[in-house]
């Protein structure tokens, strides 16, 4: 064995070891709900349906068709919400042991997630490509979705996210936007449209909700949608409309939430209006029979 100079480390010397040469443990992602019968494709091309507590592991792919979602948690506590007719490869899960750094790196296909990310250790890395753009972010909540494969839309509600495209970069703060389409430079953020102010239940009928609010400055139309949960897990209505006004009929008696933002002339979706509704029985039909009570000789001399 060589014992020359050059092979002595002094004392206090700082010792740098790459993140690639770390023990690195595959934990895999597990979905925490999931709405509709969600195909996940394993790295071998099995096919399985996805069910509350499946585990996700590197190599698999979440396939969701319409009026399907899921939503899975990773390693250190951060979420991806798949949502319909998407089509999400899940190309790493890996946790480094001791260090509890986390390398995750996702594509989205087509489609559209919603992301929290946990504010992540130095080293750490969270990654989505999509065929237009690369997001990468430390510990943030924000919206992505792609279009025909083109153009990629991203909407920061938290944090800030390191966008790039077409040979440039730009960081997008929460409260703005921007669109990346394939190939081409990416433009300014823009700042997202303010959340509305949602009104009570304006319907003096309360099995049916009708709400309203006022017309928003930028806004093309508006998106709502409504759940039966707070996370917006299980979406039983997705829309738009260019009116202020909405109202859905037919809803069970049950507690909703009902979610509402503005969209602009970018397609970039604004911030979030969220509040919650009771849905009652309708009221019960009014017993429209008669009761006539007549003096018995009025009735003799019908007789």
């Amino acid at each position: 064995i060589h014992e020359g100079p050059d092979r002595l480390i002094p004392p206090g010397t700082r010792i740098i070891v790459p993140v690639s040469m770390l023990k690195i443990q595959p934990v895999p992602a597990m979905v925490t709900a999931v709405k509709g019968p969600v195909i996940i494709v394993r790295a071998d091309g099995e096919r399985i349906e996805a069910a509350v507590g499946t585990n996700l592991y590197s190599g698999d792919k979440v396939v969701t068709a319409e009026k399907q979602s899921v939503r899975m948690q990773f390693a250190d506590k951060s979420e991806l919400q798949v949502l319909p007719n998407s089509i999400v490869p899940l190309d790493k899960l890996s946790h480094h042991q001791h260090t509890g750094m986390v390398d995750t790196r996702i594509r989205l296909n087509n489609g559209r997630v919603n992301t929290w990310i946990e504010k992540l250790k130095p080293g750490s890395f969270y990654e989505i490509r999509t065929p237009s753009a690369t997001t990468a972010v430390r510990g943030t909540a924000y919206r992505l979705t792609v279009e025909e494969g083109r153009i990629s839309r991203v909407e920061v509600t938290t944090g800030i996210v390191e966008v790039a495209a077409g040979g440039t970069e730009k960081n997008v703060k929460a409260g703005y936007g921007i669109v990346a389409e394939k190939d081409k430079p990416l433009s300014e953020p823009v700042k997202l449209i303010a959340a509305p102010v949602i009104s009570d239940n304006l319907s003096d009928d309360k099995s049916i909700l009708q709400v309203g609010w006022k017309a928003l400055d930028g806004a093309t139309i508006y998106r709502y949608q409504l759940a039966t949960d707070q996370l917006f897990n299980q979406v039983i209505v997705d829309s738009s409309t260019d009116d202020t006004q909405i109202e859905l009929t037919d809803l069970p008696p049950d507690r909703y939430y009902l979610r509402v933002r503005g969209v602009d002339r970018y397609e970039l979706e604004g911030l979030d209006a969220i509040r919650e509704y009771t849905i009652v029985e309708p009221p019960a039909e009014e017993d429209r029979s008669w009761t006539v009570i007549l003096p018995v000789g009025y009735m003799l001399l019908l007789m």
